[in-house]
C-alpha cells in the first residue's frame, strides 16, 4: 500500500512537472519584411543582453520576406537591428524591440529610417494600451507647452509635466501588472547609467508590487543579482567599494567619506571634457569645503597612471584622488559611468545628485550650503 501511494505521488509530481514545462514554453512566429521601395539589408535578431554578432537569426531579405519561429522557456525581450548599417557606420537608428511570448505573431518592417514592430502578443498589446492612454492623457498639455515663448517658463512647465507623467506610469504599472515592467527594470540595471534618475522609483515599485509575480522567471534572479552589486543609484544609498590610492594602496571608499555632505568627482586623464569639468569644479569648491563639504575624486585609467600623475601635478586639485586601473574593481561600472560623473551624498548617506556639468554641481551645493 505504501509503495502504491509513493508511486502515485511520484507520477502526479511528474505530470505536474511536464504540464508546467509545456505551459512555460513561449513560441512566437516572426515575420521580417521591407517596406515598399526600401532596399533590403542584413538584419539580426537577438535576445536582449546578448551580442548580436553571435546570433543565428540573420536575414538580408533577398526573397522579400524572412520568417522564423523563436521558442523560449519564458517571455523574453528580443531586438532586431540593421547589422549592415551598424557595421558600416558604427551606429544605426534602424532597430526595434519586441517580446517573444506564446502564440504571438510578430511583424518587423524595415523602413528607410527605422524598424517597426507589431505583435498580437497579449503582453505587447497591454503595453501598447498603456502607451496610448499615456499619450491621450498628456499630449494636449505637451503641445500647449510648445507654444510658450518664454523658454524658462516652458522648461519649468515641461519638467512638472514629466514628473506627473512618470508618476502616472508608475501608478498604472502598479494597478495593471505587466511582465514588460520587470524586463525593462532588468535592462536598466544591466545597463545602469548614473543619470537614470527613475531607477530607484522603479525598484521600489518592483518590491511593492512585482517581486512575487511571474514566479520562476529568471528575471527575478537577475534583478536581485544586480541589486547586490552595489550600484550607486540616485535616491539610494552610496555603497562602499574597493579602490586604490595613487601610491597603489588598496583602500575602501568609506575611508574617505566623512560626516556631512560628500562630493565624489569622477573623471579620467584621457577624457579632456572630464578633466575640464574637474578643473571647473576645483575653481569654486573652496568655500563649500570651508563650510564642511568633503570631496574626493575617482579616476579611471588604463595600463598605468603616468598621464594621471602629470595632470594632478599641473591641476593641483584640492582633494584626494583615487584610481581604478584597468577596471580592477569595476568602480566606474558601479557608478554607471564611463568617465565623467559627479555624485553628492547627503549626511544620511543618500545620493541626492548624480549628473555632469559644473554649473549643476554649483547649483546643488548652493542649495545645500546656503
Amino acid at each position: 500500500m505504501k509503495n502504491r501511494i509513493l508511486f502515485l505521488a511520484i507520477a502526479l509530481a511528474l505530470c505536474v512537472a511536464v504540464h508546467f514545462t509545456s505551459m512555460a514554453t513561449e513560441k512566437a512566429h516572426i515575420t521580417v519584411k521591407a517596406a515598399e521601395g526600401v532596399t533590403p539589408t542584413e538584419l539580426v535578431i537577438s535576445k536582449d543582453g546578448t551580442d548580436p554578432a553571435d546570433s543565428p537569426y540573420r536575414t538580408n531579405l533577398e526573397n522579400g520576406v524572412f520568417e522564423i519561429d523563436i521558442e523560449t522557456d519564458f517571455i523574453e525581450p528580443y531586438g532586431i537591428i540593421d547589422w549592415t548599417q551598424l557595421i558600416n557606420n558604427g551606429r544605426t537608428a534602424r532597430l526595434a524591440q519586441f517580446l517573444v511570448e506564446d502564440g504571438a505573431n510578430i511583424t518587423l518592417t524595415l523602413f528607410e529610417d527605422r524598424i517597426e514592430a507589431e505583435s498580437t502578443g497579449l503582453e505587447h498589446l497591454a503595453l501598447e494600451r498603456m502607451e496610448s492612454l499615456k499619450m491621450d492623457t498628456f499630449k494636449a498639455r505637451a503641445e500647449e507647452i510648445k507654444k510658450i515663448e518664454d523658454e524658462n517658463a516652458a522648461a519649468e512647465m515641461y519638467e512638472k509635466l514629466t514628473k506627473e507623467r512618470n508618476q502616472w506610469e508608475s501608478d498604472y504599472y502598479a494597478q495593471n501588472p505587466m511582465i514588460a515592467f520587470i524586463l525593462d527594470l532588468d535592462t536598466r540595471l544591466l545597463n545602469f547609467r548614473f543619470n537614470d534618475h527613475r531607477l530607484m522609483q522603479k525598484l521600489q515599485l518592483y518590491h511593492d508590487h512585482y517581486s512575487d509575480r511571474y514566479p520562476g522567471h529568471p528575471v527575478h534572479q537577475s534583478i536581485s543579482k544586480n541589486e547586490n552589486v552595489g550600484l550607486q543609484i540616485y535616491g539610494g544609498k552610496y555603497h562602499d567599494y574597493d579602490v586604490r590610492t595613487i601610491d597603489g594602496e588598496k583602500v575602501r571608499a568609506s575611508d574617505f567619506l566623512k560626516p556631512g555632505y560628500n562630493l565624489v568627482v569622477c573623471w579620467a586623464s584621457w577624457c579632456s571634457p572630464c578633466r575640464k569639468e574637474a578643473q571647473e569644479i576645483a575653481e569654486f569648491i573652496d568655500p563649500y569645503i570651508e563650510k564642511g563639504l568633503n570631496v574626493f575624486a575617482l579616476t579611471r585609467e588604463f595600463k598605468n597612471i603616468d598621464a594621471l600623475k602629470q595632470a594632478l601635478d599641473k591641476d593641483q586639485y584640492p582633494w584626494q584622488t583615487l584610481v581604478d586601473i584597468d577596471d580592477e574593481f569595476h568602480v566606474f561600472d558601479r557608478h554607471g559611468a564611463t568617465s565623467s560623473a559627479v555624485f553628492l551624498i547627503n549626511p544620511e548617506g543618500k545620493i541626492i545628485f548624480s549628473d555632469t556639468g559644473s554649473d549643476k554641481v554649483k547649483a546643488i551645493l548652493d542649495t545645500c550650503f546656503n
